[in-house]
């Protein structure tokens, strides 16, 4: 479950990606649960920080980041991004052909994820042959994971997840190995993996937000 740090100040106006968000200091942390409610607290899974404006989440070591001049700021913000969007294409394009059956619908889907990355479109285009050709030869897609999970929050990992995620549902079901390989990528990622229905979750909650979003429109 994640969780708001206790007794931890927000960084008020900081948020490097909107420039006016406050980060907020949270964390996921393990439960024993009785009949799905949560009874005892466990460990403390990560510590993070998330923009209360627009979600963008960070390591902790983002306060020393905002201790920089706005210049390194941005190198940092887009060294980040690059290595998201990377670990996302590298594993979108894995899930979408680990069953055998690389679909028109999955390969929209990855399309659709590299044009949220304009500027790395070359380099993400790259990943996605590479991986597509030869899957997780010599580890790749695991070595684009351990990266971000070097350099990102574990919210970030979770985000990327489970936006790769959604080649599981695009051909219409969830395989065991596609359900099995999604659980080698919390581990790879540092997360448990019954993380996995946490992670499901998210989706279904992007999903909803989807379908709301059509309806208004």
């Amino acid at each position: 479950m994640k969780h708001s740090v206790k007794d931890s100040e927000p960084i008020t106006n900081s948020c490097p990606n909107c420039d006016k968000g406050n980060l907020i200091h949270k964390l996921y942390r393990r439960w024993f649960t009785l009949f799905f409610i949560p009874v005892i607290p466990l460990d403390v899974i990560d510590r993070f920080y998330e923009c209360d404006s627009c979600k963008s989440a960070y390591n902790e070591n983002v306060k020393n980041v905002l201790a920089q001049s706005q210049e390194e700021i941005d190198a940092s913000q887009k060294a980040a991004r690059k290595i998201y969007s990377e670990a996302l294409i590298a594993a979108m394009t894995h899930m979408a052909m680990i069953d055998g059956d690389y679909a028109d619908e999955e390969e929209r889907e990855i399309n659709d994820a590299m044009e949220n990355f304009e500027e790395f479109k070359h380099e993400l285009l790259q990943v996605h042959r590479e991986v597509k050709v030869n899957l997780n030869k010599d580890n790749q897609v695991f070595n684009y994971l351990n990266e971000a999970r070097s350099q990102l929050s574990s919210e970030s990992l979770m985000n990327i997840l489970a936006q790769a995620a959604v080649v599981l549902l695009a051909d219409g079901a969830i395989e065991k190995e596609e359900e099995d390989l999604m659980k080698e990528y919390l581990i790879a990622c540092g997360l448990p993996k019954d993380m996995y229905y946490t992670l499901i979750e998210k989706l279904k909650q992007k999903d909803m937000t989807n379908l709301q979003e059509g309806q208004l429109n």
